[in-house]
Parts: C-alpha cells; sequence; structure tokens
C-alpha cells in the first residue's frame, strides 16, 4: 500500500465525519492505493459508531481513554503504508498529495514533510515556511511522516500529551540523520473546530513542552535557552498586555520544573541542537535584543 491517512479524533464526530469524506473525494480515482485509520481517543459523542456505520470500510481503532497526541502512534502502528499522511479530525488536504508523495519518494534523506496549511490558528505563510530548506517542527494538522523513518525513531513522545509534539519528533528526526522540509504543493485546509481547545491549557502545555524538549534533548546550554524560551514568550505577551496569558507561561514553567526529574537527558547532537535554535524563534532570539539594538544605535 502507498500510504495511510492516520487521524486521530477526540469528540468531534461531525467534524471527523467531513473529513473522512473529504479524504476519500480526494482518493476517489486511486482509492487502492491508500487507506484511512482513523484513532478514536475515548469520544463520548458516538464518533467511533458513527465512522462504523457511514465508512465501514475505515481502519478505527478505539481507545478507551484520552491519551492526547501520543494516539497517533497506534495508527502508525497499524497503518500499512509506506508514508503516513497526518491530519486532524478538523483538516484535510485539498490538492496535491500525489505531488507530495513523489517529492518524498524522490528525497529518501526527508523524514517529514510538511504540508501547506493554509487555515487556521497556525499557516505555513504565518510560519513563514520556504521550501528547500532545513527545518525541525511542522504543523500537525498537515504532514506526512515516512514510514522508515517512523521504524527508525518511533512516533509521537508519549510523555508529551499535547502541543508541541511535532517539535519533539521533527528534533529526532533531524538527530537520526534525516530532514524535515516544506512543500508548497501540497495544500491542507485547517477547519479549526472550537470544541476542546481552550487558552488556559494550551498556553500551559504549550510552555511545559517547549522547555522540557530543550532539558532532555539539548546537550550543553540547557538552563540558558530555557531562561530565553521563558522570557521571550513573556515578553511577546505582555508587549500586547495579555496578563493573563502570561500566567498561564509561568503555570506552564512551573509544570515543567515539577516534571523535569522524569525527564532522563538524551542529548542530540550538536548539529541538530544548532538547527533547532536556528528554526525556533523563541531560543534563537536574545530576550534582549531590543535593549541591544537601541544600545547598538545610540553608540
Amino acid at each position: 500500500m502507498y500510504a495511510s491517512f492516520v487521524i486521530v479524533n477526540y469528540n468531534r464526530k461531525n467534524e471527523l465525519l467531513v473529513t473522512i469524506a473529504k479524504t476519500k473525494e480526494l482518493i476517489k480515482s486511486y482509492a487502492e492505493q491508500y487507506e484511512i485509520v482513523i484513532v478514536d481517543n475515548g469520544s463520548t459523542d458516538g464518533s467511533a459508531e458513527a465512522v462504523e456505520v457511514n465508512f465501514p470500510d475505515v481502519v478505527l481503532i478505539a481507545n478507551k481513554v484520552n491519551i492526547g497526541a501520543p494516539a497517533w502512534n497506534f495508527g502508525f502502528a497499524k497503518a500499512k503504508g509506506d508514508y503516513f499522511i497526518i491530519i486532524d479530525d478538523d483538516s484535510h488536504v485539498e490538492s496535491g498529495l500525489e505531488e507530495a508523495l513523489k517529492y518524498m519518494e524522490a528525497r529518501p534523506n526527508i523524514g517529514v514533510l510538511a504540508l501547506n496549511v493554509l487555515t487556521g490558528p497556525y499557516t505555513s505563510e504565518g510560519w513563514k515556511m520556504e521550501e528547500n530548506k532545513n527545518i525541525v517542527g511542522f504543523i500537525g494538522c498537515g504532514a506526512i511522516l515516512r514510514r522508515k523513518t517512523y521504524e527508525k525513531i518511533g512516533g509521537y513522545a508519549d510523555w508529551i500529551f499535547l502541543y508541541v509534539n511535532e517539535w519533539e519528533l521533527g528534533l529526532r528526526c533531524v538527530n537520526a540523520g534525516y530532514e524535515v522540509q516544506y512543500f508548497a504543493g501540497c495544500k491542507v485546509i485547517h477547519r479549526t473546530s472550537s470544541l476542546h481547545r481552550t487558552t488556559k491549557r494550551f498556553e500551559t502545555l504549550v510552555a511545559k513542552h517547549q522547555l522540557a524538549i530543550i532539558y532532555k534533548y539539548f546537550p550543553k546550554e540547557r538552563w540558558k535557552y530555557i531562561g530565553r524560551v521563558v522570557l521571550n514568550n513573556l515578553k511577546g505577551v505582555i508587549k500586547e498586555f495579555e496578563f493573563k496569558r502570561a500566567w498561564y507561561i509561568i503555570l506552564g514553567a512551573g509544570d515543567f520544573l515539577k516534571m523535569r526529574s522524569a525527564l532522563s537527558h538524551t542529548p542530540v547532537s550538536p548539529s541538530a541542537q544548532k538547527l533547532y535554535i536556528k528554526a525556533f524563534p523563541q531560543a534563537r532570539d536574545s530576550a534582549f535584543e531590543f535593549i541591544l539594538k537601541n544600545f547598538r544605535k545610540s553608540s
């Protein structure tokens, strides 16, 4: 089998059914080359039952509880394709899939291919993604993971419930000798359901996991970059007078400090750390750069 769509759902039955229908429409001319794997993450809204009734040919894995992003790993393990097309329950590939897969086939060094996410809270344009450039992070509602890469490095980290898990996977991908790249020709629509999205959960988990990745994987100067990320995150929200978000970031940093003793230090190569810093603005940019700029201007 050529490729497997792997989708994780949690209590978004209607969005999930739309996603499956749009995906089946996309691949209808060569459906035998694809499969759709759904991991239902302990939904209580009848999602799994609706999939069984409306799309009996879809591969369905029904988890009893919601385990977050690591649920994708159940889908990866079950999938038969050489490539895993990662989308959300509220996103779908609009066009350019064949071209993206051919791009990966011609470049076996690419482990993860970030697709062109056109809509939603995070877009490829907003992230200023460029083709033919090595990156680390990708937008999780639209990407392709090579099976051979997954077999070598595994899937999403089981210690990251949600958010920033793509950066963690990308870092391990780069450290294993693969590349993460962007392909503009494959377009993804993120319809962005408002269900189960809260600012507090988002801000705290993002802050927590950003710091945990650095702590676990950086071979040197971990606390320097941890401090830089915290300060840059706070600077960004305080500048907009969003003090509640600043408090959530502080809470996330506190959660990281509580969990760090459980994280074993598995340092990546210095080159992988260097690429991560270059790709991740909060780690790359000095929190006091605005002061330094003013100082340079006055001197």
